[in-house]
């Protein structure tokens, strides 16, 4: 958080509330903010639970390469490359 001209301004980059594998969630912490920014990929979007994507991701792969097929994942940020 900064403090601009007597103004407490908190800039975050996209978090999660949810724990996976790789990261943890983030933490509620006790503060004030006069303005917020966060950046929101996916802020309202409703998601299947997490063991169900990666389960449906996991068959695909299996079923492809069972077949004898490659398996090229294509990934542009954290969350979506581990």
């Amino acid at each position: 958080m900064a403090d601009i001209a007597g103004v407490r301004v908190l800039y975050t980059g996209d978090y999660s509330r949810e724990e996976d594998c790789h990261l943890c969630a983030a933490e509620i912490l006790q503060f004030s903010p006069d303005i917020c920014v966060i950046e929101s990929t996916y802020g309202v979007q409703l998601h299947q639970p997490r063991n169900v994507r990666e389960k449906r991701f996991t068959d695909v792969i299996h079923s492809t390469i069972s077949q004898g097929g490659r398996v090229l994942i294509p990934a542009f940020a954290l969350g979506r490359a581990q």
